[in-house]
């Protein structure tokens, strides 16, 4: 059996029946998104593992599912736009087009359940991906040979138990089980022939991780979360699909083509530590500081571009991110707005990646986020928000290069890099 071994840590799953909740491409820091439909999305982030009182801390702190008096269920959906059109920086050596804009629109969300089975013992259910990347470039583009189409995506499912200690404190602990579905498809040079070879690899696995959480109340109003999601390991077994290679390829065609190839994938840890702070009866503070740990992470590129070679594993050398985000909410007391909350928020997510590492499969950089939120209780026991982040990341360069004889080149710019999500939750009492 050929075996192929990708070292990484990180990245969201999803099975084709599940992809509507499941993340699209992060190309903020890593790829692993943090807006999944819910009130984070107003303020950037910012208060993600320090909101006990909202359900989806199922999914973002499973030790805030006991701070609560009923049973409560957030349903969630969310619309991403993004853009990260290609420009040719005049040094590329493979002709075509400029790949149109691989993500365009892309549905998620998540369904998060929280409530207590005893006075100190919480419960939580979390359905909802956060990790992953979904591209598809215009057939003939010019960085074909080393991507076409890569689908990572993966859906988490989290059951949970939380504990509170004393009144002032609680943990909590959850299972991720991880679904990750994986497609890769590029188009190599086939030698002397004029058309284009074919190169895919499918599959789907399941991971398992744990949660683990945190909430610490010391005076009212005060919020302290910790939150840390351990690293899922996953194993895509199958075969390397080959076509259309031509007689100069025939000698690797015959080594790999329906080979049984195995590509070992890590999700990456991570390490969430957040603060919710009432500064006056109508305004909250929000802040957060994030490790992830990308560092191991080899990337999914997949590559042929030597008749002799003998792996199609591509290693690559990454970086752990980090994320520093502050946001606030404010409750409109009077006026047209009555009854309201409105938010808004910063952040700012390092690189994984160094210019001389951005790839045609995994296009990203630094990014900066910036939220908008609204929220108002409809009736008792109904809550409403809506909310909206913008995550920037400029211009991206991109200098790939692949390997003798043929020395394929893809130079340029994904110019004016940006995610938009569109998000909108319901929480109720049940």
């Amino acid at each position: 059996m050929f075996s192929i071994s990708i070292r990484r840590t990180v990245l969201p799953f999803v099975m084709a029946t599940a992809a509507g909740l499941a993340a699209p491409l992060a190309n903020a820091g890593g790829i692993m998104l943090w807006e999944i439909g819910t009130p984070t999305l107003g303020t950037a982030s910012a208060g993600w593992a320090a909101m006990p009182e909202d359900a989806s801390t199922a999914f973002t702190n499973p030790a805030g599912t006991v701070w609560r008096d009923d049973t409560e269920i957030r349903a969630a959906g969310q619309l991403m736009y993004g853009d990260i059109g290609f420009s040719n920086g005049g040094l590329s050596n493979i002709p075509g087009n400029d790949g149109g804009n691989p993500i365009e629109w892309f549905p998620g969300g998540g369904a998060y359940a929280a409530g207590r089975l005893t006075d100190n013992l919480g419960w939580g259910l979390a359905m909802a991906g956060n990790f992953g990347s979904a591209l598809d470039y215009k057939r003939g583009w010019e960085g074909r040979q080393f991507a076409q189409t890569v689908d990572l995506i993966g859906m988490s499912l989290i059951p949970s138990l939380s504990w509170k200690i004393n009144p002032c404190l609680s943990i909590g602990a959850g299972l991720n089980v991880m679904g990750i579905y994986f497609k890769y498809k590029s188009a190599p040079r086939a030698g002397l022939i004029p058309d284009n070879a074919r190169f895919r690899y499918r599959d789907t696995d399941i991971g398992y991780g744990g949660n683990l959480g945190l909430i610490y109340r010391p005076v009212s109003g005060t919020t302290f979360g910790l939150s840390y999601t351990s690293k899922v390991d996953a194993k895509f077994t199958d075969r390397v699909e080959l076509d259309n290679f031509g007689p100069l390829f025939q000698p690797l065609v015959d080594r790999l083509n329906g080979k049984k190839t195995d590509i070992d994938l890590t999700v990456p840890a991570t390490v969430t530590a957040s603060l919710q702070q009432a500064l006056t009866p109508a305004t909250t503070l929000y802040a957060n500081i994030n490790w992830q740990d990308w560092s191991e992470y080899a990337g999914v590129d997949l590559q042929i571009d030597n008749p002799a070679q003998t792996s199609i594993q591509v290693n690559r050398g990454y970086k752990d991110t980090g994320q520093l985000a502050l946001g606030v909410r404010y409750q409109v007391g009077r006026g047209y707005l009555q009854g309201w909350s409105l938010s808004t928020g910063f952040a700012y997510d390092s690189a994984m990646a160094s210019e001389a590492d951005v790839t045609a499969d995994t296009p990203t950089a630094e990014a900066w986020r910036f939220g908008l939120g609204a929220g108002k209780e409809l009736c008792p026991g109904l809550h409403l928000d809506l909310g909206y982040t913008l995550a920037w990341s400029g211009n991206i360069d991109i200098d790939q290069q692949g390997r003798a004889p043929f020395y394929p080149r893809l130079e340029g710019t994904y110019k004016d890099t940006a995610l938009h999500f569109f998000g909108a939750s319901v929480q109720f009492k049940l």
